[in-house]
């Protein structure tokens, strides 16, 4: 459907506008590899530097940043513990060296940029990750935020000397003075008993922000400017302190081993007929039994309902604490050396995971997995995974068991090419299906999604657009569209309300009787205006994005009969809102900028709450009509 800007669109419609379809690789899905239940990373106190072998003076335990986003190289440390803020200079430019020696690892950390800094993270000290400040940049290289930095060899002619670096997928940098996230898997290189290599070090992922930005990408040898010109099994991780101001916090890690858990002879019993539970197996009769060499849903055994009872042995490699999880059609219970690890009470299907701990010794230990197949007969599948002390998380089951033979149903973008493309689905808003959502994505990549129930602004991101795989793929369940980018969350709360005193919290919903969705105008180039009353109030909602210095204006017009005294505007909330130089706000634990353009005849208030804090903005009050217009950057 084609519409102008003129055109008038009732909720009632679907839409779908100009879609343009494109085969995307994997690694730009911000949801794939959405973390799941797993042990604990450990963590590395921040409240003073003894972690670090070396730091230097340029390093400072804080509290806080201060960071304008304009300015260059511009960052301060406030008081307090949990950060290190690095400020070189000349005479003082150490890099943060961990005690911490590792091979394989897996890492998170938080950092944030000044406007025009440079840093970087070394795995054992020799390959690098850049940090960078790249957020304007159209075409990120390696030498951008999420590269894996080039090998340099002054031996080589001019031009060539430089070689591998390893440009991300995508630029999926925040702005400068903003928390960032980088989350890596790394593969150490290896060497045999004489020290020879036999195989290369690999950044196996690596995530920016959430967008999977590298994957599987080989070094042959340690990066430029790396500590250590020399490959070792074991080194520290190092960020780089010489180059810029950059602040770190929440650096969390996981060391693995070459090991792995076992799970060995293994026996099952088909029992048939349906079950409403796990049952108890004593007075029922066996119909199969068997060995095979992994868990699976199906034994081939021709039952229209079943009942499936595996007892094996799981050998444990390493002592200390073990992680099983579990995602089935139907209905788990495990057991180990006789203690219950999970146990599910009803059916489930397999977009849900259970998840249980059990310390184990290391050596041989029972295993039992009872399973009872979903009511429904097309759904099946049952996938068992487990992790321990220094060893990855790893499957126990058959590919058979997956539904498509465990083959993942690519992502299906949809990319604006030339205007503003709106896409009505289902949405997730945190754990929460929102079921009227409008997704909005421009050709510059600035995007957002709306609740049109309730007016409220969800997410913007920068990225492709969305991924429709889960509304057009199979039977079109479950309906969603996700965000392909780069994702900032916002609070989802209800734009107005009427408040009777400082301290009344803001409600969480606005009433289905006070809401009135009045459907929506396309204007300039197809961004949508949403129309809607809130009681007696008129609201005329329009956004739009700006590729130039990323953001989303959003200028809301109100409209109503009388004088409304304690109507409030709902601009921001998180976990602290905090107002800078730049007469910007810096909103939840500086995850983005709010510049408020027109205030509508109001003072903005920030407000405690139980959560954090808010900024709101009376309106309404002393006129009939007014403007309320601010942008959102990040």
């Amino acid at each position: 459907m084609f519409l102008d800007s003129n055109t008038r669109v009732t909720w009632r419609m679907c839409i779908v506008m100009m879609i343009t379809i494109i085969a995307f690789p994997a690694w730009g899905y911000a949801q794939q590899d959405k973390p799941l239940s797993t042990l604990p990373l450990h963590q590395i106190p921040l409240n003073n530097k003894d972690a670090f072998s070396k730091s230097g003076s340029n390093w400072e335990v804080a509290g806080g940043v201060n960071s304008n986003r304009l300015k260059d190289q511009d960052l301060h440390a406030l008081s307090g513990a949990g950060i290190l803020v690095n400020n070189p200079t000349s005479a003082h430019h150490q890099h943060l060296v961990t005690n911490m020696q590792h091979g394989d690892l897996e890492l998170e950390l938080d950092f944030l940029m000044a406007k025009g800094s440079n840093s970087g993270v070394y795995l054992q000290g020799r390959y690098e990750v850049q940090l960078l400040d790249s957020w304007d940049v159209d075409n990120p290289k390696f030498s951008d935020c999420g590269g894996i930095y080039q090998r340099w060899d002054d031996s080589k002619p001019e031009g060539q000397r430089g070689y591998q670096g390893h440009a991300p997928s995508m630029n999926a940098s925040r702005a400068p003075g903003l928390w960032q996230h980088l989350k890596v898997i790394f593969k150490a290189p290896e060497f045999d008993a004489n020290g020879n290599k036999t195989s290369n070090a690999k950044f196996k992922k690596v995530w920016l922000n959430g967008v999977l930005v590298q994957e599987n990408v080989e070094v042959t040898g340690p990066t430029r400017a790396a500590m250590f010109n020399d490959e070792k099994p074991m080194g520290p991780l190092v960020i780089q302190g010489d180059h810029g101001p950059v602040a770190v916090r929440n650096i969390r890690y996981k060391k693995y081993d070459k090991n792995h858990i076992t799970l060995k002879n293994l026996h099952y019993d088909f029992y048939k007929g349906p079950q409403k539970m796990i049952p108890n197996t004593d007075t029922m009769q066996v119909a199969a039994s068997g060995q095979v060499d992994s868990l699976i849903d199906d034994v081939g055994q021709d039952a229209e309902r079943y009942f499936l009872h595996y007892t094996g042995t799981l050998e444990a490699p390493n002592a200390g604490e073990y992680l099983f999880k579990v995602r089935a059609a139907g209905m788990i219970q495990i057991n180990i050396d006789g203690k219950t690890v999970i146990k599910q009470t009803d059916f489930h299907n397999m977009g849900e995971y259970d998840s249980g701990t059990i310390n184990l010794d290391k050596g041989e230990h029972k295993f039992a997995l009872s399973f009872v197949d979903h009511p429904i007969s097309w759904l099946h599948g049952l996938a068992l995974y487990g992790e321990g002390p220094q060893l990855r998380m790893q499957p126990f089951h058959s590919m058979k068991s997956l539904p498509n033979r465990g083959k993942e149903t690519p992502p299906l973008i949809v990319k604006p090419e030339k205007r503003v493309k709106a896409i009505r689905s289902f949405g997730m808003f945190g754990d929460v299906k929102r079921t009227d959502v409008m997704n909005v994505g421009s050709p510059d990549g600035v995007n957002y999604n709306y609740d049109v129930e309730q007016g409220e602004l969800l997410h913007v991101w920068n990225g492709p657009y969305i991924d429709t795989h889960e509304m057009w793929v199979n039977r079109g369940e479950p309906q969603l569209a996700t965000p392909f980018g780069s994702v900032v969350k916002l609070d989802g709360e209800p734009p107005l309300a009427h408040l009777n005193n400082d301290n009344q919290a803001w409600p969480d919903s606005i009433a289905w009787n006070q809401m009135h969705v009045k459907g929506y105008n396309l204007i300039e180039n197809g961004w949508p205006e949403f129309r809607y009353a809130v009681g007696d109030v008129n609201v005329h909602d329009y956004l739009s994005g700006h590729a130039n210095d990323r953001r989303i204006i959003r200028k809301v017009w109100m409209e109503a009969p009388n004088r409304e005294n304690g109507l409030w505007y709902h601009l921001a909330s998180g976990k602290s809102i905090r107002k800078n130089s730049n007469d910007e706000y810096v909103v939840n634990d500086r995850s983005y900028y709010l510049k408020i353009m027109e205030s509508g005849g109001g003072k903005p208030v920030i407000r405690d709450t139980a959560q954090g804090q808010e900024l709101l903005v009376p309106v309404l009050s002393d006129t009939k009509t007014t403007t309320v217009r601010y942008a959102l950057i990040w």
